[in-house]
């Protein structure tokens, strides 16, 4: 199988139809892009026309820590529809290891607490993000201030009454 590449692509290179239809090559309607990113842009640095080398490549370009996050993108070009058709086939980020770190952590500690939580009898502990505490019952404040002023009405409302009455007699 062949290998086309195309080292380091220039931002000032332009881009569409043409540039995206002629990375086929002569494999016909695959390629595989190696894109980079890096200052919150993604760059083209390579295209292979093998998936296999793609990601291999990929991979060597992750290891070397040069950039943030590294991606394969296949782009399939569709004859019929003049389409094309992209996919993340592989990525890794530098941030991939750290947030699985993280995430292990984290599980260590909701497990230790719930396991204090239960030898003390503290109660259930929430099992994940989002999820609130269960909603205690009964009358909230905006419907406790509606009654209170609802009630001081009809207080107001007795004693104007009672005055009238009380005053023609």
């Amino acid at each position: 199988p062949g290998r086309m590449v195309i080292h380091k692509r220039p931002a000032a290179m332009p881009t569409g139809p043409f540039w995206e239809t002629s990375l086929s090559g002569s494999s016909g309607s695959i390629s595989y892009e190696i894109q980079t990113f890096l200052g919150g842009a993604w760059k083209i640095d390579s295209v292979y026309d093998d998936r296999s080398i793609a990601v291999y490549e990929a991979q060597r370009v992750h290891a070397g820590g040069r950039y943030s996050a590294v991606r394969v993108v296949e782009e399939r070009f569709d004859a019929a529809s003049g389409k094309i058709v992209s996919k993340t086939v592989f990525r890794a980020a530098k941030a991939d290891a750290e947030n699985a770190e993280a995430i292990e952590r984290q599980k260590t500690v909701r497990h230790e607490v719930e396991a204090a939580r239960k030898a003390t009898g503290a109660g259930e502990f929430n099992k994940g993000p989002g999820q609130r505490p269960a909603k205690k019952s009964g009358p909230g404040a905006v419907t406790l201030t509606l009654i209170l002023g609802a009630i001081a009405l009809a207080g107001i409302g007795l004693m104007v009454g009672l005055q009238y009455l009380f005053g023609k007699l």
